[in-house]
């Protein structure tokens, strides 16, 4: 199964007006994606726009959120229903602090219906940090049935490794995502990153032309599976 589970819709601030629901799908499919994931930044409000275009173009979708830590960590977090990820979503803008947000510094957050209308916009600036660390937000995760999945380990800011510079002993994950898949043997062999981890590799996609490059066969050793296998 090709897949691309890091995909932003036109939601997030950071990412183009034309990343609606529609594109996005329809432009992973003509890619000769099976299953995506557009895990935009913490919020799930385009998620029921999406299904109903993943359902359209024939293709899974593996609900899915971006989450900012409150370390300013990236963590994905994926669920087996939009619902769920609709309720978690609620739990993080409890958590979101109201930060002054002007969409003219910042970009438009979209929230689109299935016909890529735009139904409002979003008055938190959604890319902000948590006041939920880490360890907080995998355990809320995983208390909602869903999988954690630390963000673009080998990226240079906002990531496990990037904030920490190592993986805790203390907080276990099954997958992590590599944005450079050449970056990683040498963080393996210095010891960064735990060897037992299944890896996999996404576009962060933010506008079109880069959705569901550099298509890869989903590895068989991801508990994304279990999700996968309900949606």
């Amino acid at each position: 199964m090709k897949y691309d589970l890091h995909i932003h819709s036109a939601l997030s601030p950071c990412a183009n007006d034309d990343m609606t629901p529609a594109n996005v799908a329809g432009m992973a499919k003509l890619a000769g994606a099976d299953i995506i994931a557009v895990t935009d930044h913490n919020s799930a409000l385009n998620l029921p726009a999406v299904k109903a275009a993943c359902d359209a173009y024939d293709l899974k979708l593996l609900p899915g959120i971006e989450v900012n830590t409150q370390e300013e960590i990236h963590v994905l977090c994926y669920f087996s229903t939009v619902d769920t990820a609709l309720k978690f979503s609620e739990l993080l803008y409890e958590h979101l602090p109201a930060f002054p947000y002007d969409e003219e510094i910042w970009g438009r957050q979209l929230v689109m219906d299935e016909n890529d209308e735009i139904l409002r916009t979003v008055p938190k600036l959604l890319t902000g940090a948590l006041d939920m660390d880490i360890y907080e937000v995998k355990a809320a995760c995983e208390a909602a049935g869903g999988i954690c999945v630390p963000a673009h380990i080998d990226a240079d800011s906002y990531s496990i490794l990037s904030v920490l510079g190592f993986f805790p002993d203390d907080i276990v994950f099954d997958t992590i995502e590599v944005k450079f898949p050449a970056r990683l043997d040498p963080l393996l062999q210095k010891g960064f990153v735990p060897r037992e981890c299944s890896v996999v590799t996404s576009s962060d996609a933010h506008q079109l032309d880069k959705i569901a490059e550099n298509l890869k066969e989903l590895p068989k050793d991801t508990s994304l599976w279990q999700l996968i296998d309900g949606v």
